[in-house]
């Protein structure tokens, strides 16, 4: 398998842009719930959310090499730790089928980057997988390759109200299989550092 695949299968993996769906559709529902409709502000989230994750999956890539210098940390030693990071996100897209919890406070005039940039997309699972991977295959490899699953994101989110119309059960299955691609991609981080040692 070639690098670049297996750098936009971890950082679609990380990025899991159907676990992020089924959590914005349950917001959407509970804010029905709580205050106005347009609180979610569609417009802003389809746009500014996936543009305010990658520029900051983007950072995290370009400064991986001088941070994991300056904290004396090896490529190796690194991937074991954003394997161990991906596990709780894995588990609770193969649980929920959805990335986050449902808010428990109404939603901030700013909520396209707070929750939803920050830390739904650009979390801290997508942030070490583009450190990782920009340290293991390069920086413009990690950065074309978080393009593709934020894109494909901020298309999920533009088509929101087509999903809404799907069962949950389609939603939930296909944030479970992003958790099932987590998991074999902090497998594969796991061999990949074992064998690098």
């Amino acid at each position: 398998m070639s690098d670049f695949i297996i750098c936009l299968a971890g950082l679609f993996a990380s990025v899991a842009p159907f676990g992020a769906l089924g959590t914005v559709l349950r917001y959407k529902r509970d804010i029905a719930r709580q205050q106005s409709p347009d609180a979610l502000q569609l417009d802003r989230l389809t746009l500014f959310s996936p543009v305010a994750a990658f520029v900051l999956v983007a950072i995290a890539a370009l400064v991986s090499d001088p941070l994991l210098d300056a904290l004396r940390i090896s490529g190796p030693s690194f991937e074991f730790a954003a394997a161990a990071a991906m596990l709780p996100l894995a588990i609770r897209l193969l649980v929920f089928g959805d990335s986050m919890t449902p808010p428990a406070w109404k939603l901030p005039d700013l909520a396209w980057l707070m929750p939803f940039a920050l830390p739904l997309l650009a979390g801290p699972v997508s942030l070490i997988a583009a450190i990782s991977y920009a340290d293991r295959f390069g920086v413009a490899e990690a950065i074309v390759a978080a393009a593709i699953p934020l894109s494909l994101t901020g298309t999920l989110f533009a088509t929101l109200p087509r999903w809404q119309r799907a069962r949950p059960l389609v939603v939930q299955m296909l944030g479970r299989l992003s958790g099932v691609l987590l998991v074999a991609m902090a497998a594969e981080m796991v061999l990949d550092g074992l064998y690098s040692v």
